[in-house]
């Protein structure tokens, strides 16, 4: 937003040198004392009510233009360009909103100016010129204040834009951390369970997965590093080797179909995240025997299904499946959960 150092020129100072045309007619005519003391006293209540009249709307600024044009018309007869009160009427009428309503005092503003001329008897080309600054400023006016509300909308919904920005920012790490954490320790943790069984009875098998543990470690700390810099995600391909492996060790038999190297690299992300998020609810919640991944390529489409055996609590609502809707109504594609023959169905389809 514009501050008011920003936009000092906009402020009622700056405009006020065009009040010493008051005074121009004295150049060849001095003044009486009368008309002297009555003119500074017009212009004395002139300054303040044009610097309220500044920081007002609606009926009050109405009242303050009108205020401002009567200090003009009481000091016509009195020799002083008062012509030039009118143009302040006008330009402080170019704010009054809509502009419409701005539009029709300024036309007021102008037309009771040239209704005290006459009533005076004073020269056309005396008043003329006020009339037509009146009309100038009043609509220069109008522009700028257009002007200033359409940057002003601009600059909220920019900021509008950087906040939606943000948040969206936030929400992408907290849905690839969640899943990435989430198949990591949860890997960890049954491979710990594996080695403290084989502990005593093969020390070397437990050895074997106790460096197991430590290499899933180090994979799931890289992970992290990369869904902080925006960068998680492989390729489905390698996504799906992944979910192999993770399902072999929790001893659930994986099968696998579907040319996964196919798919885009953009429809490919998506679906790997939604993959691993869904794999990973089958090893944690299923407690089943197999889990099933079928990938299908249309025309318009690529759909990833996955299908367990368990007990039917592997997709049920939470923070993982709302990600990975999130993340696939972000891509255009959608969601569904579908009871299996036994256990669930996931389907997850994106444009290809």
């Amino acid at each position: 937003m514009q501050t008011k150092s920003e936009r000092w020129w906009d402020g009622p100072g700056p405009w006020l040198v065009y009040l010493c045309f008051y005074a121009m007619p004295w150049l060849w005519r001095a003044p009486t004392q009368f008309e002297l003391i009555a003119s500074i006293i017009g212009i004395a209540v002139f300054l303040p009510t044009y610097f309220i009249s500044h920081r007002l709307n609606g009926m009050r600024l109405l009242g303050t233009v009108t205020a401002i044009f009567a200090i003009g018309a009481l000091l016509a007869p009195l020799g002083g360009s008062w012509t030039v009160f009118s143009v302040y009427a006008g330009s402080e009428a170019g704010r009054l909103r809509p502009a419409r309503h701005a539009i029709a005092v300024i036309a007021l503003v102008a037309l009771a100016t040239a209704a005290v001329g006459l009533a005076w008897r004073q020269p056309v080309l005396w008043v003329l010129p006020g009339i037509l600054l009146i009309i100038m400023t009043g609509g220069a006016t109008i522009s700028r204040e257009a002007f200033y509300r359409r940057t002003q909308a601009l600059l909220a919904s920019q900021e509008e834009v950087r906040r939606l920005a943000g948040t969206a920012e936030r929400e992408r790490i907290t849905r690839d951390l969640h899943d990435v954490i989430g198949r990591t320790l949860t890997l960890v943790a049954l491979k710990a369970d594996l080695a403290g069984k084989l502990l005593v009875a093969d020390q070397a098998a437990a050895e074997a997965e106790c460096r197991a543990i430590a290499m899933l470690a180090r994979e799931g700390l890289a992970e992290v590093r990369a869904a902080l810099a925006g960068q998680a995600g492989g390729s489905l391909a390698q996504e799906a080797a992944a979910s192999s492996a993770a399902l072999t060790a929790a001893s659930v038999s994986p099968h696998i179909t579907g040319d996964f190297a196919a798919i885009p690299a953009g429809a490919g992300a998506v679906l790997a995240m939604t993959l691993r998020e869904a794999v990973t609810n089958v090893i944690r919640h299923a407690e089943a025997q197999r889990c099933t991944i079928e990938l299908a390529m249309s025309e318009h489409e690529a759909r990833l299904a996955v299908c367990d055996d368990g007990h039917g609590r592997s997709f049920t609502e939470g923070r993982g499946l709302t990600g990975m809707r999130q993340r696939l109504q972000a891509a255009g594609g959608s969601l569904t959960i579908q009871p299996g023959a036994s256990g669930m169905r996931l389907i997850a389809t994106v444009p290809a």
